[in-house]
């Protein structure tokens, strides 16, 4: 008898650490889920920024634009700072492109599913700087509306940039 009632505890515990575990793990996904959303936005919010720095950063003497040769003792010459400025350019254009191949993707799809009006929503809040206002007003809709494309563009956009980390989390 004591056996029996020992059998239906276990397997009451087993059930119960199953139901917390797919519990933890639906919290996870989600919590997953927005930080990809999340780093998306991101990135997009500072694309313009981004790219400025990929164009205007100064990582090497011949940047500085002077006529002169500035002479400089190899001393002086911190070469590990100048490195890692090269290097953050560097990581910063191989992102910026991979973000610019991801729009390209993601405005062919709109494109082909004849909403291209929801990517161009994204493309002018974020590299156009727009407000919601002046989009809803050009592409003659409610700005609720172009908020919901927004979303939804972010969504898709971080499948494209993130894989299949995008994609196991929706």
């Amino acid at each position: 008898m004591l056996e029996l009632e020992e059998m239906n505890i276990c397997k009451v515990i087993e059930k119960a650490v199953k139901t917390a575990i797919k519990e933890y793990d639906k919290e996870q996904k989600s919590i997953d889920k927005k930080r990809v959303f999340h780093n998306t936005k991101l990135l997009m919010k500072h694309y313009n920024d981004l790219k400025s720095h990929i164009i205007y950063s100064i990582s090497d003497i011949n940047d500085i634009g002077v006529t002169d040769k500035i002479e400089l003792e190899k001393e002086e010459y911190d070469e590990l700072y100048i490195l890692s400025i090269k290097q953050s350019k560097v990581k910063t254009l191989i992102m910026i492109s991979h973000v610019d191949s991801s729009l390209e993707i993601l405005k062919k799809e709109q494109r082909k599913k004849g909403v291209i009006e929801k990517y161009l929503a994204l493309e002018k809040l974020f590299i156009d700087e727009k407000t919601y206002e002046t989009i809803a007003e050009e592409l003659n809709c409610g700005v609720i509306t172009v908020r919901r494309w927004v979303n939804e563009m972010l969504d898709e956009l971080g499948i494209y940039l993130f894989g299949i980390e995008g994609i196991k989390l929706s």
